[in-house]
């Protein structure tokens, strides 16, 4: 039903990394999850009241949580939608993550409140009661979270959505806090033990769990995550397709929610070439990025002495010191002074972040090995971390 109305109201869904196609596949989905909880609500809560169990009526509250988190599932779509504007040039885009944490703190508040009301379920156990009905809305309830779950799950990988796929999440935790209620519901038949109450406790921690890692899922694109190595892949197998560039390095990957990345790079280019050529080439790459990642870019052209057989020569013995150190370690920009007394050897060197050595013990290292094959050898090292 939900694919049937997104393929009906939506035109462009076969372009959905488009802002607007976006906007439009998150309402709908937003929209009947709307729809799907509070049927679902309205049915348990009753029933949860009339046979007096704490972990129907939970459950009941739990779908009124996720018509909330749908409610701004739908409002945080339609926000990141907005064009970019004077006080936000790079687009609204992030506060769909904004949205997916929020939905994740309510899914957090439900589990803490299950989890009270569990606990004085058990200090002061009530009888339940397992009804036929009872038991029909908890398998109806079930199969119409399977089918949100399925919705959700299958929507958020078409439009790569985090806040879908927190939604896709809740939907399935519910599936199985329901499954759980239904088995406690049943357990009344064959034992007095307050059996409702201590699988609300269950599901509370179940619950509360999986609000913590959706969090986290959306908390992490804000603070800055490292780009896909298939991203990444890409970016390189589409720079150096182009025969003016011999090699890439300083990639930084801005990310300012889906559909609007930055990314800057620096593109090594012999200096031998003519400078409109390389120019004009270094327009037609940061246009073809634009095309085929759907983001803006920037190339940097740094130019390389390709006819100088001496720092060629004394670059490869750089690189070898540097892999003996640790293999990730790679340098770039290599240059060469020479002077009356000695030679500058200037080059940037790439260092990952989880090497705890010293910037100054590196830099040392580096330089005491240049010193025993090149004694009037000077290293000017600068100290770069990879941002991807």
């Amino acid at each position: 039903m939900v694919s049937l109305l997104i393929r009906k109201l939506v035109p462009g869904v076969k372009n959905p990394k488009q802002p607007e196609v976006r906007r439009k596949v998150g309402s709908i989905c937003g929209a009947c999850g709307i729809f799907f909880n509070i049927l679902l609500f309205l049915g348990k809560l009753v029933m949860g009241i009339l046979t007096h169990s704490i972990a129907i009526v939970g459950d009941a509250l739990n779908n009124l949580s996720d018509a909330g988190s749908s409610i701004i599932t739908m409002i945080g779509f339609r926000l990141a939608g907005k064009a970019p504007d004077a006080d936000h040039p790079f687009g609204h885009g992030r506060i769909e993550y904004i949205s997916g944490l929020i939905v994740s703190l309510l899914i957090c508040i439900m589990g803490f409140e299950l989890g009270k009301s569990s606990v004085e379920g058990i200090i002061h156990p009530t009888a339940v009661d397992c009804t036929v009905p009872a038991i029909i809305i908890l398998v109806a309830s079930l199969l119409v979270k399977a089918y949100m779950m399925y919705y959700n799950f299958h929507w958020a990988k078409v439009i790569d959505s985090a806040a879908m796929r927190a939604t896709a999440i809740d939907s399935r935790n519910d599936m199985i806090s329901t499954s759980v209620v239904l088995l406690a519901v049943i357990s009344t038949k064959f034992t007095d033990l307050p059996v409702d109450a201590y699988i609300g406790v269950a599901l509370a921690v179940f619950i509360l769990y999986s609000g913590v890692n959706a969090a986290k899922d959306t908390i992490e694109p804000l603070l800055g995550t490292p780009p896909s190595k298939e991203f990444l892949d890409r970016i390189s197998e589409i720079v150096l397709s182009q025969e003016c560039v011999s090699g890439i390095h300083d990639v930084v990957v801005h990310d300012y929610g889906p559909g609007r990345k930055m990314v800057s790079l620096h593109a090594e280019v012999s200096a031998f070439q003519d400078m409109f050529y390389i120019h004009d080439c270094i327009d037609n790459i940061e246009m073809e990025l634009a095309r085929e990642l759907d983001c803006e870019a920037v190339i940097h052209m740094d130019p390389i002495d390709t006819k100088n057989k001496d720092l060629m020569r004394l670059q490869e013995e750089a690189r070898e010191i540097v892999r003996a150190i640790d293999p990730r370690i790679t340098i770039h920009d290599f240059r060469m002074v020479p002077g009356e007394s000695h030679t500058n050897l200037i080059f940037d060197m790439v260092v990952p972040h989880d090497i705890h050595t010293s910037e100054k013990e590196l830099i040392q290292r580096v330089r005491d090995e240049v010193l025993k094959v090149h004694p009037h050898h000077y290293c000017v090292i600068k100290i770069d971390r990879s941002y991807v």
